[in-house]
C-alpha cells in the first residue's frame, strides 16, 4: 500500500502546487559619490529616484519620481555611477546531480533614493520651485509616506551633504541607520528626524520584504546670517 501511494505521487508530481518563493536580499549600496551641493540657490527642495539596479550591481535606469529644479539634475548625474551589491534570490538548485541546497542568484531589483534639501534660509521664505510629483513608485522598492525635514544644527558654521542608509522593515519603519558619507554636525540632526519617517514597505511576490533605501540630505549655509560669514 506505502509503494502504491508513492508511486501515485511521483505519476502526479507534475500537478503538485509549485515550491514557495525563495528568500529574497535587497540590493546594497557599495561605492559612489554624493551630489555637491548646487550654488547660487534661492530655495530647497525635494528629489526622489527609483533606481533599477542590474544583476552586475549597476544602475540600469533611473526614473524620476519627485523633481526639483536644479536638484534633479544634480542628485541624478550622482547616484547613476553608484555600484551595489545586487539583490538575490534564493531558490533550490535544480540541475542534475545537485542536493537542492538554497542557491542565492543576483536579480534585477529597484532602489529608492531620497534627497532632501533646505533652503538657503533659517526663519524667512524663500523663492524656488516646489517638489512636484511626476511618477509613481514600483510596489516593490520601499516609498515614504512621511518624511519631516532635519532642523539646522545651531552649532553648524557651514553647510554640508548627508547620506544615510536605512533598512525598511516590513512594517515600515526605518532601522539600522548607518552613516555613508559624514558632515559633522548634520549627522545627528538626521539621525534624530529619520526616526519620525514613515515608509510603504517594498512587496515581493506580493509578500512585504526588507530593503534598504538611500537618503541624502543637504544643508546649505544660510543666507543673511552670522554662519554665511565663515
Amino acid at each position: 500500500m506505502r509503494w502504491s501511494a508513492f508511486i501515485l505521487l511521483c505519476a502526479l508530481g507534475v500537478m503538485l502546487p509549485p515550491p514557495p518563493p525563495g528568500t529574497y536580499a535587497p540590493a546594497r549600496y557599495e561605492s559612489g559619490a554624493v551630489p555637491a551641493l548646487p550654488a547660487l540657490v534661492v530655495g530647497g527642495g525635494q528629489v526622489i529616484l527609483e533606481l533599477t539596479v542590474g544583476p552586475a550591481g549597476r544602475v540600469t535606469s533611473l526614473m524620476p519620481l519627485r523633481t526639483t529644479p536644479p536638484f534633479t539634475t544634480v542628485v541624478s548625474d550622482a547616484v547613476r555611477e553608484w555600484r551595489f551589491a545586487p539583490a538575490t534570490m534564493t531558490t533550490a538548485d535544480g540541475s542534475e546531480g545537485a542536493t537542492d541546497r538554497p542557491s542565492p542568484a543576483p536579480v534585477e531589483s529597484h532602489v529608492l533614493v531620497v534627497a532632501t534639501f533646505r533652503p538657503p534660509a533659517l526663519n524667512t521664505p524663500t523663492l524656488g520651485e516646489a517638489p512636484k510629483d511626476v511618477a509613481l513608485p514600483s510596489s516593490s522598492m520601499a516609498f515614504p509616506l512621511k518624511m519631516p525635514a532635519p532642523s539646522f544644527p545651531p552649532q553648524a558654521f557651514g553647510g554640508g551633504v548627508v547620506l544615510m542608509e536605512a533598512r525598511v522593515d516590513n512594517d515600515g519603519r526605518a532601522a539600522d541607520l548607518r552613516v555613508l558619507h559624514s558632515s559633522p554636525p548634520f549627522d545627528e540632526a538626521v539621525r534624530t528626524v529619520l526616526g519620525n519617517w514613515d515608509f510603504r514597505p517594498a512587496r515581493v511576490g506580493g509578500t512585504p520584504v526588507p530593503t534598504f533605501v538611500y537618503l541624502l540630505f543637504g544643508f546649505p549655509v544660510p543666507v543673511g546670517s552670522a554662519r554665511g560669514a565663515f
